[in-house]
């Protein structure tokens, strides 16, 4: 007797439509798993500048000259995810690069009188996906923090 061995077309196409179907939905589900984890090192580098520009508007008494590499705010510093961080009387700046491109978050500090410290109005530039992660991450309620 004579055995055949090995897969049949059928076999084979199915196969392929299966690890299509998989890498259709998984591509784009890492893609955005990607995005969120730049995102969290956008926000971690945000950190230092923010709190050295509270320090600053308190010692001060203004956010007048409260900027990048003065008055105790660092220098600009870039990470894997952050192309630059700018500071201009007390307005911090962070543009986005690699998974990020196309990314400008920008925080603004408001003096709040009644609670004696700043409020932050965060506005994060983005299009489609990136702007609603953004938005997602640094928990937006109608612009402010």
């Amino acid at each position: 007797m004579h055995y055949q061995q090995g897969f049949t077309l059928i076999e084979l196409m199915v196969v392929i439509a299966i690890i299509a179907i998989l890498s259709a939905v998984g591509i784009p589900a890492y893609q955005s798993y990607i995005q969120k984890a730049a995102l969290t090192d956008m926000l971690q580098a945000m950190t230092p500048y923010k709190m050295a520009t509270e320090l600053c508007a308190i010692e001060q008494g203004a956010l007048t000259g409260c900027n990048l590499g003065t008055a105790g705010i660092p220098a600009s510093k870039s990470t894997h995810y952050v192309s630059g961080v700018t500071v201009t009387n007390g307005v911090i700046t962070l543009t986005g690069q690699a998974a990020l491109n196309g990314l400008s978050v920008t925080m603004t500090p408001v003096p709040d009188a009644q609670a004696g410290g700043l409020v932050w109005q965060r506005r994060c530039a983005a299009t489609g996906e990136l702007q609603t992660l953004c938005e997602e991450v640094f928990r937006f309620e109608a612009g402010n923090a």
